[in-house]
């Protein structure tokens, strides 16, 4: 039916849901939503169908009010002889329904997890974005700094990637909630049950760094990008050493954590193509660090190494900003650094 991007976000798909709802309701014609609040048996009330057909709504409808939905607008096309030109078989549309679900289910997951980190570490995260946008800083010729909001599984503006790890070099479990363990499972291979199949990313970095363990911080190692390339447009993914692990006390960010930026920029050059890449604030999810100053620090570095390179590959390198709070951080650190937005 072609209704829910499972790649989309929450706000655009639920958008997409309604209009299809809507466009099933238009072209068969009813029945009226008068009639449906007359219908005790009928799931929602008036200004809750009102408010699901115009898509102003923040969460799906329930599976009841879409089943219901469908068969009473496929019984009226029926009754007047409406070709509908469109399904209304209620086991399509569960098909499209449980997507939309599934993709909540993960926007609420992402939340509680932000919000988790906020209580963990005493200060506010802020509010996770979900619509992406991204801004162009111009820093010298056609050198740039972007910033890129909302979850970096949306992002196909960058052809590398930057994987924060510790200095173990040692990839998150793909069910925690992380940069690292987004890639290693985005950029696998996986079978009918969405489990990791071939551990694409995981494996070529473990078969690198396999006896050199542990690097010190800021150290770089460069991998392929598995299907991140198809899905993303990613051809690499740089894993930078920017935490350190200490027992019993968890990780922790470096200290110099700008340097991170450096080693990563000056490693890329080798590639023989043109780059745009793309970096997390590192060290500011499990390690804790704080939002304000990594940003700070890596968008200075960027800055002065995209001014100072006689020539270089980097095009552009792009902040992801998760939530408002590292979305605010990215604009403080970029005014402070005398770069102003693009027009438009």
């Amino acid at each position: 039916m072609g209704m829910t991007n499972p790649d989309s976000d929450l706000p655009t798909s639920l958008r997409a849901f309604s209009a299809r709802l809507r466009e099933l309701h238009r072209t068969a014609g009813g029945p009226s939503v008068e009639s449906l609040h007359a219908d005790r048996n009928f799931p929602l009330r008036r200004a809750h169908i009102y408010a699901t057909l115009a898509g102003k709504i923040s969460q799906p409808p329930t599976w009841k009010f879409v089943e219901a939905f469908v068969q009473r607008c496929a019984r009226y096309a029926q009754a007047h002889n409406v070709d509908l030109g469109m399904s209304a078989q209620p086991a399509d549309w569960e098909v499209e329904y449980q997507k939309l679900a599934q993709l909540s289910k993960m926007h609420r997951r992402e939340q509680r997890s932000a919000d988790l980190f906020a209580d963990r570490y005493g200060k506010a995260r802020g509010q996770v974005l979900t619509v992406q946008d991204i801004t162009h800083h111009v820093v010298h010729d056609n050198r740039r700094i972007g910033v890129v909001t909302g979850d970096i599984r949306q992002v196909r503006c960058a052809n590398v990637w930057v994987n924060p790890e510790s200095t173990e070099m040692e990839m998150a479990r793909v069910h925690e909630f992380s940069i690292s363990a987004i890639i290693r499972y985005a950029g696998a291979t996986h079978d009918a049950r969405g489990r990791v199949a071939e551990d694409l990313i995981a494996d070529e970095l473990t078969a690198k760094v396999a006896d050199q363990r542990p690097f010190e911080p800021g150290a770089v190692v460069m991998t392929g990008a598995g299907r991140l390339r198809e899905l993303n447009g990613v051809h690499y993914v740089v894993h930078v050493a920017s935490v350190h692990a200490e027992p019993g006390s968890g990780f922790h960010p470096m200290r110099d954590v700008g340097r991170c930026v450096s080693n990563v920029l000056q490693a890329v050059e080798r590639l023989q193509m043109p780059i745009s890449i793309l970096f997390p604030l590192l060290g500011t999810g499990n390690a804790g660090g704080d939002v304000s100053r990594v940003a700070t620090s890596l968008v200075h570095e960027a800055r002065n190494y995209l001014r100072a390179a006689p020539v270089t590959r980097v095009e552009t390198v792009y902040f992801l900003a998760y939530t408002d709070q590292e979305r605010n951080a990215c604009r403080r650190a970029l005014r402070e650094a005398g770069l102003r937005p693009e027009p438009g």
